[in-house]
């Protein structure tokens, strides 16, 4: 196999770029695609197959498909691949002093579009990571204010409830907890935050996410509390992964914020059994599933919609099929724009 693959990817990339040129090849060839890749069924490598040929064309499409036409009837991972040269193109127009930010901020816009677009087809490409996805869509509404932060971190953990039994629940419970209180529902972020500590109060990244958002929600005083804590439980378990250096880092800045005193809008109950959390025994937690604990905490889970497993698509293999954008598929290279952020789970 060639081993410098070009295929349009994403940050979101679900599988490795051996994989999908596997599947190409096997598609082309004509060949039995459920026998390409160990584990991958016929079904997913024929859409492997089939979307990131589609996604290589994007690369060169015109410029009017990528900036300003509407999306059609894209797939998933183009509609991600589309997302990725829209910010690989706002990443370059911050250096030309001439870009007026409006630009740019339409770019960004079309990109954003473009990933929620992905999250409200029926259906799942097996190309995607949907969950950060989820994510990254909620916090740029998070940041602006809005509520649909809210329901898109339930979308995201009732996809990873269904999907993917729960194993990445704790960090969609701590995402909402820590959306609620950006949104300034403070009783109700402390209150989630509340249920993780009992469930686990070994579980040092609640206290990580304490310790590096509270200044910023003006609770500084509970989060040195609780920050604190958290380097106590680092003392006890060895600092498996590694956070002592920024738990104290955070209570430095927590030490000097000047962004003080909303403990007093908390209801004095709620903040009462967030202390009561915090002096835990470390062996004193619930352990209950973690399913169990997202449907007590947020009613009507199960009723969120979730995307179905893709069905077999009733598509010849040919290697001169068009994509919407009129241009045949090609092998290209996408470029991934990598966000920087505090370590986190």
């Amino acid at each position: 196999m060639n081993d410098q693959l070009t295929h349009a990817l994403s940050r979101y990339t679900a599988v490795t770029e051996g994989v999908i040129e596997k599947c190409q090849e096997d598609f082309r060839a004509g060949r039995d695609l459920g026998r390409s890749i160990s584990g991958v069924d016929a079904t997913k490598a024929t859409l492997i197959a089939i979307q990131s040929l589609a996604a290589d064309a994007l690369v060169h499409a015109p410029p009017d498909v990528i900036l300003v036409r509407p999306f059609g009837p894209l797939d998933d991972w183009s509609l991600a691949v589309l997302a990725e040269i829209l910010f690989s193109i706002e990443d370059q127009m911050r250096g030309r002093i001439r870009i007026l930010k409006g630009q740019r901020r339409r770019v960004l816009e079309r990109a954003w579009n473009a990933l929620e677009q992905a999250l409200d087809s029926p259906t799942t490409s097996p190309l995607l990571w949907y969950e950060d996805i989820f994510f990254d869509v909620a916090q740029e509404y998070r940041v602006k204010g809005e509520q649909r932060a809210i329901e898109l971190l339930k979308r995201g953990l009732a996809h990873n409830l269904h999907c993917n039994e729960g194993n990445n629940a704790d960090s969609f419970l701590r995402d909402l907890a820590e959306t609620h209180l950006w949104l300034g529902e403070l009783d109700r972020g402390l209150e989630i935050l509340t249920a993780l500590l009992r469930n686990d109060p070994a579980d040092i990244w609640t206290y990580n996410l304490v310790a590096i958002t509270f200044d910023r929600f003006g609770l500084v005083d509970v989060g040195m509390e609780a920050t604190r804590r958290g380097l106590d439980v680092l003392a006890a378990t060895d600092d498996p992964e590694g956070l002592h250096d920024q738990l104290l880092r955070s209570l430095d800045d927590l030490r000097q914020s000047e962004n003080r005193g909303r403990e007093v809008d908390v209801d004095p109950l709620v903040l009462a059994d967030f202390r009561a959390a915090l002096a835990l025994d470390l062996a004193a937690g619930l352990h209950r599933p973690l399913a169990a604990l997202c449907r007590e905490l947020i009613p009507g889970l199960d009723r969120v919609p979730v995307k179905r497993p893709p069905q077999a698509p009733d598509l010849p293999p040919s290697s001169k099929q068009k994509h919407p954008s009129g241009a045949e598929r090609e092998h290209t290279q996408g470029k991934a724009r990598r966000r920087k952020g505090k370590k986190r789970r």
